[in-house]
């Protein structure tokens, strides 16, 4: 239904919308570009109304590009489209995983039985003995002993909902709590103990004057209530409407921003204020508790009140501030407390029937209050569909005089009249043309934003189908495929392509600059592969960015949780798809799924070849034309040859002169740079080989060259001791080493272990790449130790590291004992490799590799000190 019935009198404030201000414009450069040969420029001119016809075309494009951007996003072919797979929700994409202390009493008030829930650091050390470099359990009687805490442990206390009052409740939900615990633990830390929280009870005895019309029993129970509610302040839920209208303790209001901050909750949301007022309390202000009492509706005056702990008839020290015993929860006894009501002189004694009522009341509203409300979640716009892509010829405007359509030119026009009509509808063409590719990029405008990376084109054309004889003024059969080709090369679609990917990876501050610089210098790569890994980064953001914190669940304790498992860290997760890793699971490390083999030839030093082999057949897939001089040179050529086997623009198909089939793979350049030494008898059994290389690529990594690629992440707060028999970790009492972990080897220390031999990793140019990101990602107060390995180190290292995870999922002590001093000698034992490498003569010929002073390692292939 229209909004507006009339037609507005003033002129549009969009000069796009003005075709007057247009039609002034244009004119104005046409007097000044043409005005030696075009001085007539009134309406009756051809000119002139061609300008006329253009300006107004141009006040449609300008309409169509103005329509709000859920329209155009949700216009394609005119059906309805969502905006789902366009864009994520605030609940998707704003909140993290927990983190700070506040973020997990959220995580565990949200649970069902849990009104409150508070986090303690646990309390652990152990005593560092210099003499003999070692930690101990029990403090020696030596002097110079060093006592070293260890942080990162903590303890949780969970107050129970009213209901939950059976043991096997209690227990239900403190089961439940650690479930949730462990399945959002912070890298680097672990929870020890989770309790029910100790009440201390309390007593209120208190003498209050009230107002004439007060309801005694009413008054007396909000009284009591209301210090129940200081001595234990509830958390509440609310929905998202309500926290946007609640105000901040500064006096602003809460944005989506904030209210969505934070670990996503099922049951609405808690405001960070309320909670902090909710921490237990250390001590008791009776000035605080006057005041509350005073803001009951018909209290008119606190004669006196007095709040002290149940127990033995003690004098208090102090009646104004009462201590609570440390990491109890203060609770009033409602029985043993002792209210007096006046009215005037006279005291009034309401009934302990009606009062319990009342109570009752006041804490079953509250019951509902705590119980929580729905996910609530800022929709996304949906749009309306529009067809902007259409697109009707500006000819079909212009007077019939003009010929300009089928019916317009009477019968006894000649030859000359109707090429004059048709020399027309060329030269309007190009306007025609132009108009019609704005409209065509407005109706992919979804495609340009698109996370799909199988869609290249950036720039979109049509065909102007709507205007007479328009097939006698294209040249071709396939019009749109020729366009196309005209309005866009591959070239330039995947430099734009890269750009638009690149502006919404900005939008989550996020970039790829460093990855494509590496993989073009050191691998010479095509920016066409960049394509995929950016689009697989912004697809799974929501769990990259808002878990680059979250450790892996060490409660999960099934064989498929354990190994060949994505149970990993979220820290693995994104320095995996930064890295582009196609494979960032937990699983074996020491096995290559393709070969690098020597040749020997009749030159005189030996020379390298390479080769891709089908893991499961063993059928070679792809294989080098030449033969290189180092194993580096084959292997980068080997890279190389794969990236450009992931793009379908990187096989050249042909066919012997007897009939038999093959294909080459080739460059930007069509050069060829490797094929697969096999020739088929049909059509149909080369693509099927070009598929089985494609697939096999894909599942070895990442445009084929990461594979074997990964990493294990070991954190080494949880190698500490479980038991007396357990071995500690080695500590460093050197004080000239500033590298080593000093007298504390657990508290947020990580070890990072990859595959020196794997992949890109053989390539120090991408190991330092990788190193660099590594440490970047890590947390800043995390300590990580990178260390690159060779294939035996390798495989010594993940049998004993699996060989832990299932002792400890098991829980068997003296398994785990020994599983663990394994692990822990393994992880000691393992040392950096470097690639070997050779000191060459100033004159070596250009495809020499060069060492570089600073930045390359003298390697020997085997390991050394990390």
């Amino acid at each position: 239904m229209l909004t507006r019935l009339t037609i507005p009198t003033a002129r549009p404030t969009e000069p796009g919308l003005d075709q007057r201000s247009l039609y002034v414009l244009g004119l104005e450069y046409v007097q000044r570009l043409a005005r030696r040969i075009w001085t007539d420029y009134n309406l009756h001119d051809p000119g002139a109304t061609t300008l006329e016809l253009l300006c107004y075309v141009l006040t449609d494009l300008t309409h169509r590009a103005l329509l709000p951007i859920e329209d155009l996003l949700a216009s394609g072919d005119g059906s309805p489209v969502t905006l789902t797979d366009q864009f994520f929700t605030a609940r998707q994409i704003l909140p993290n995983r927990a983190f700070t202390a506040a973020d997990y009493r959220k995580l565990i008030i949200d649970l069902p039985g849990v009104k409150n829930a508070w986090i303690r650091p646990a309390a652990l050390t152990y005593y560092a003995d210099p003499a003999t470099a070692r930690l101990l359990r029990e403090r020696p009687d030596l002097p110079g002993i060093r006592d070293v805490h260890i942080r990162g442990l903590y303890d949780v206390l969970v107050e129970y909902m009213d209901e939950v009052d059976s043991a096997a409740a209690k227990e239900a939900v403190l089961q439940a709590v650690r479930t949730c615990l462990q399945a959002n633990r912070n890298l680097c830390e672990d929870f020890v103990g989770v309790t029910g929280v100790e009440k201390q009870n309390f007593l209120l005895c208190g003498e209050l004057e009230l107002t004439p019309d007060a309801d005694l029993a009413q008054v007396e129970a909000n009284v009591l209530f209301a210090v129940q509610q200081y001595l234990a302040p509830p958390v509440h839920n609310y929905t998202l409407s309500e926290m946007l209208e609640r105000p901040k303790p500064d006096g602003s209001l809460y944005t989506v921003e904030d209210v969505f901050d934070g670990p996503a909750l099922d049951t609405g949301f808690i405001d960070d204020a309320e909670l902090t007022t909710a921490e237990l309390r250390e001590e008791l202000h009776l000035s605080d508790i006057i005041a509350a009492v005073m803001h009951v509706p018909g209290v008119r005056a606190v004669r006196d009140m007095i709040v002290s702990p149940e127990g033995p008839d003690e004098p208090l020290a102090d009646r104004w501030v009462v201590p609570v015993a440390s990491g109890h929860q203060p609770v009033l006894n409602r029985a043993g407390s002792r209210v007096v009501l006046y009215k005037g002189s006279m005291p009034a004694v309401p009934s302990a029937a009606a009062v319990d009522a009342c109570y009752g009341r006041l804490v079953d509203a509250q019951r509902r209050r705590l119980e929580g409300v729905h996910r609530d979640d800022v929709p996304i716009p949906s749009g309306t569909a529009r067809r902007v892509g259409d697109y009707y010829s500006l000819q079909n405007h212009f007077p019939a005089v003009y010929g300009l359509s089928e019916d317009t030119l009477p019968d006894t026009a000649d030859a000359r009249r109707t090429a004059l009509a048709y020399q027309l509808k060329a030269y309007l063409l190009f306007y025609d043309q132009l108009m019609a590719d704005y409209c065509a990029q407005l109706k992919h405008l979804r495609d340009l934003f698109t996370t799909d990376p199988d869609q290249r084109r950036t720039y979109f054309a049509q065909v102007v189908d709507s205007f007479a004889a328009y097939q006698s003024i294209y040249a071709g059969n396939d019009l749109q495929a020729t366009l196309d080709g005209l309005v866009e090369d591959p070239e330039t679609a995947v430099s734009r392509r890269n750009r638009f990917l690149d502006h919404l990876l900005s939008r989550f501050a996020e970039r790829f600059h460093d990855y494509a610089n590496i993989m073009r210098t050191a691998f010479d790569l095509p920016r066409a592969s960049l394509i995929r890994p950016k689009c697989e980064f912004l697809r799974n953001y929501p769990a990259i960015g808002g878990e680059r914190t979250l450790a892996y669940d060490q409660s999960l304790q099934g064989a498929a949780d354990l190994w060949n498992t994505g149970n990993v860290s979220g820290f693995e997760r994104r320095v995996g798809r930064l890295l582009d890793i196609h494979d960032w699971t937990r699983r074996n490390l020491s096995e290559l799924p393709y070969d690098l083999y020597p040749e020997v030839t009749t030159t005189p030093g030996d020379e390298f070849r390479f080769r891709v082999t089908n893991r499961t057949t063993g059928a070679v897939l792809l294989s080098s034309l030449t033969n290189y001089a180092t194993a580096d040179l084959a292997r980068a050529a080997m890279d190389r040859a794969m990236a450009f086997a992931q793009l379908p623009e990187g096989y050249e198909r042909n066919v012997t002169t007897d009939g038999r089939y093959y294909f080459n793979i080739i460059d930007e350049a069509g050069d060829v740079i490797a094929r697969r030494i096999e020739y088929f008898d049909t059509e149909a059994a080369r693509e099927a080989a070009i598929d089985e290389l494609r697939t096999a690529l894909q599942v070895t990594g990442a445009a084929g060259l990461s594979a074997g690629e990964g990493m294990y992440v070991i954190e080494a707060i949880l190698l500490r001791p479980q038991a007396p028999e357990d071995p500690f970790l080695p500590i460093c009492v050197d004080p000239n080493c500033a590298d080593c972990a000093d007298d504390d080897p657990y508290s947020y220390r990580l070890h990072v272990v990859l595959p020196a031999y794997a992949g890109r990793f053989a390539r120090m140019e991408f190991r330092r790449f990788a190193e660099q990101v590594i440490r970047e990602e890590t947390p800043a107060h995390i300590l990580p130790r990178v260390c690159w390995i060779s294939r035996e180190d390798m495989v010594a290292l993940e049998r004993a590291y699996r060989e832990w995870l299932t002792a400890t999922a098991a829980g068997t002590t003296a398994e785990r004992t020994a599983k663990l001093d394994a692990l822990q000698q393994a992880l000691f034992a393992v040392k950096n490799v470097y690639p070997t490498q050779q000191l060459r003569d100033c004159v070596a010929g250009e495809e020499r590799p060069k060492f570089v002073l600073g930045q390359t390692a003298l390697g020997s292939g085997k390991g050394s000190s990390p």
